[in-house]
């Protein structure tokens, strides 16, 4: 059993946050009797809301079964060693995404600024002059792309 944090989206704008019992083996939930009289109160009203668990950086949708109870898929245990960093490449969490998002960015305005300064550095304005500064500004863009792409919000 450990702790964990859930979140409860309605379309109204509340958003509700509170902690949890999560069984790691199972993935069963136990929420709170204050969270879940809140709920109720507000399923009344409302409909379904977008309910998930913050786990190990994941964020995993919550699912309700039939007899009331909250489960969720846990994700596999990343393995050991250097098979760990690889897979935090292959699959990173949201804020691992957001700091390789940054640092797209970062390398983009490198890759821009780099442009102009060979460009303006340049004597003689050739075929290999406009070629180089058209590659380093276009690699720039592609990387400002790809960081905005990894910084979208989930």
């Amino acid at each position: 059993m450990k702790l964990a944090t859930v979140k409860v989206e309605y379309t109204c704008g509340l958003t509700l946050t509170d902690r949890v019992t999560l069984d790691v083996t199972t993935g069963e939930l136990q929420l709170p009797p204050r969270l879940l009289e809140v709920m109720a109160t507000v399923g009344k009203t409302e409909c379904s809301p977008a309910f998930s668990l913050e786990y190990l950086g994941y964020v995993l949708p919550v699912k309700t079964a039939r007899n009331g109870k909250f489960d969720v898929s846990l994700p596999p245990a990343p393995p050991s060693g250097f098979r760990r960093a690889l897979h935090s490449i292959s699959y990173p969490t949201k804020d691992q995404r957001q700091q390789n998002g940054r640092l797209l960015h970062t390398l983009a305005a490198a890759s821009i600024v780099g442009a102009v300064g060979y460009a303006h550095a340049a004597v003689q304005w050739d075929w290999a002059t406009v070629f180089n500064t058209a590659t380093l500004a276009g690699i720039g863009v592609i990387l400002w792309y790809q960081g905005f792409s990894a910084m979208k919000g989930d």
